[in-house]
């Protein structure tokens, strides 16, 4: 076959997640296409989100934390309850592997191995132009291959850069009733600089050191204030521990370029290069599967007028501007985190960056920044439209 209803462009989580949810729609009688490089390498990644209600994939999540501690730079160390949320994480590999032998019971869906060379139109088709031949779409093409527009190497632009080592300790180091979200201890840079810890045993955790800042490091730097942090911290030296994994990125912080797509599109992009990514935080797994299951919804009611990603431009303007805050670097990252923190609770704080609370808990959260940088980077932003 070259002729299918939906072409899902790329078999990665945003992909995966939209053929998931079309299986569970009444558009599973529809033929769709998966077009990916299968013999690629994948890279195991973990996947973090939290929620107060139960959501789709969290039977598929190996860790689930009710606590989470926040380190303040000057050593204030506070463990948070976070009830009625949780803080989930879910293995990349774990969560493939569930999708896909959901997806291999299904006729209708089918694989393409290929390397996808460009996208085009064909009358009143879409189509993806691979090395294995040309496929038509007759509705929609989800795109999620496209980058998003980030320049790496411009300082002007925010970017989430971190590298993160899995460790198994030689001795029971890790308490594993509570992640660390941000440890600020080791943030010496103006940029907005944390150590991320996920404690899986006693003995095993990633340990990631997190920039939210425009410029990159080199991956032995990286490298090295982990190994730092793990002498500081947990008394292990190089030979007290074995390295068992890696991950490392690169995710785009920019809502300026974020697309506003409408359903009636041929060719939709979807994940990071959709605008899927949440600026602020970098989140996107909780974040594609609500959008990607509205998305679906709105394509069984023929909503063709509705955005892919919902439009909401009091949040996008509040990201703009913590955004620019952080970019500028005339306040140091951890103190922005940290003043949030100390006068908010843990839920709201979550809700906030979560985008679930009202515009009066916004409101109120905007009376806890720092004040002077947060009005110089709003009148930026302005001077700029």
């Amino acid at each position: 076959m070259t002729q299918y209803t939906y072409i899902i462009a790329g078999a990665g989580m945003s992909g995966l997640s939209m053929a998931y949810y079309l299986d569970q729609s009444d558009l599973v009688y529809d033929t769709i296409l998966i077009i990916d490089q299968i013999d690629k390498k994948q890279v195991e990644k973990s996947w973090c989100y939290w929620s107060e209600k139960q959501e789709e994939f969290d039977a598929q999540a190996d860790q689930h934390w009710d606590h989470l501690w926040f380190h303040t730079h000057a050593n204030k160390s506070s463990k948070l309850s976070i009830a009625p949320f949780r803080y989930h994480r879910i293995n990349s590999k774990t969560w493939e592997n569930h999708v896909k032998s959901r997806l291999a019971k299904n006729p209708k869906i089918h694989w393409i191995n290929a390397e996808i060379t460009n996208f085009s139109y064909q009358g009143v088709h879409a189509v993806v132009e691979t090395d294995n031949g040309n496929f038509r779409s007759t509705k929609k093409i989800f795109d999620s291959i496209s980058p998003y527009p980030c320049d790496p190497q411009n300082p002007k632009e925010l970017k989430q850069h971190f590298v993160g080592l899995t460790i198994e300790s030689n001795f029971p180091v890790f308490e594993t009733d509570a992640a660390h979200l941000f440890d600020f201890r080791i943030a010496f840079t103006p940029a907005c600089e944390f150590m991320y810890v996920l404690p899986s045993d006693s003995r095993t955790a990633l340990i990631e050191h997190t920039f939210f800042s425009g410029t990159l490091l080199n991956h032995a730097e990286y490298v090295a204030k982990i190994k730092d942090y793990l002498l500081a911290y947990y008394g292990l030296g190089e030979d007290d521990y074995l390295l068992i994994g890696e991950e490392a990125g690169i995710i785009p912080m920019n809502v300026s370029s974020e697309l506003a797509q409408n359903l009636h599109a041929k060719i939709i992009k979807i994940g990071t290069s959709g605008g899927f990514v949440k600026a602020s935080t970098g989140y996107s797994f909780l974040r594609t599967q609500r959008i990607i299951k509205q998305m679906v919804h709105n394509m069984e009611q023929k909503a063709w007028n509705n955005y892919v990603v919902p439009q909401n431009p009091f949040k996008t303007w509040m990201d703009r501007v913590l955004i620019q805050v952080l970019v500028d670097q005339k306040i140091k990252g951890n103190e922005v985190f940290e003043a949030m923190f100390a006068k908010n609770p843990p839920q709201r704080m979550l809700s906030f960056l979560d985008e679930q609370t009202s515009i009066w808990e916004d409101l109120r959260m905007m009376q806890t920044v720092p004040i002077i940088p947060f009005i110089q980077a709003a009148f930026k932003i302005m001077r700029h439209k």
